[in-house]
């Protein structure tokens, strides 16, 4: 019974440890705009409503990123804004593509705003969104969830582990 409760007690520290990485290196590879980018990949936590109605608040989206032949009139793309004091990603329509050169292209969107293509980060057509896990990153990446639920218990560790030395230097 104590070691199937030792092996239990092993597999949630490690996935704890997993969350608290994972968490981690999503804070640490944030840049300006709020975006992470993991393996080749963005990911963005949307945490306002500026995605709606195509995707719910506390969502993540994992986006492919897109080369300029990728992208066609009529596609849906996430951008960084660039117009305004606020950063934030926008989400809106290609309605013309115009080729600058052969490193970039700038796109006509809906409203009439000119997008350089090294302000786009992905397609409608590569995202995906991922409700459970947006909201468990929106919680851990608050600056009270990740003050209680990861800095909190990591130093309760640390202050048993400096017990458990001094109670082993006085027992010898």
């Amino acid at each position: 019974m104590k070691k199937g409760l030792k092996i239990v007690i092993g597999i949630l520290v490690c996935i704890y440890l997993v969350v608290v990485i994972f968490t981690t290196g999503f804070l640490l590879n944030k840049n300006d705009y709020g975006v992470s980018q993991f393996l080749g990949k963005y990911l963005i936590a949307v945490d306002d409503d500026s995605l709606t109605p195509n995707y719910k608040e506390h969502s993540l989206l994992v986006l492919d990123p897109v080369k300029d032949t990728d992208v066609e009139i009529g596609d849906k793309i996430f951008y960084y804004d660039t117009t305004m004091t606020t950063r934030q990603i926008k989400f809106t329509e290609v309605t013309r593509k115009e080729k600058v050169n052969d490193n970039e292209v700038t796109y006509v969107l809906r409203d009439n705003t000119l997008v350089s293509s090294q302000y786009v980060l992905g397609s409608e057509k590569t995202a995906t969104s991922l409700s459970f896990l947006g909201k468990v990153l929106y919680i851990l990446q608050s600056k009270w969830g990740f003050l209680l639920l990861v800095v909190f218990p990591l130093f309760l560790a640390f202050i048993y582990e400096i017990y458990a030395i001094i109670k082993e230097f006085r027992r010898k």
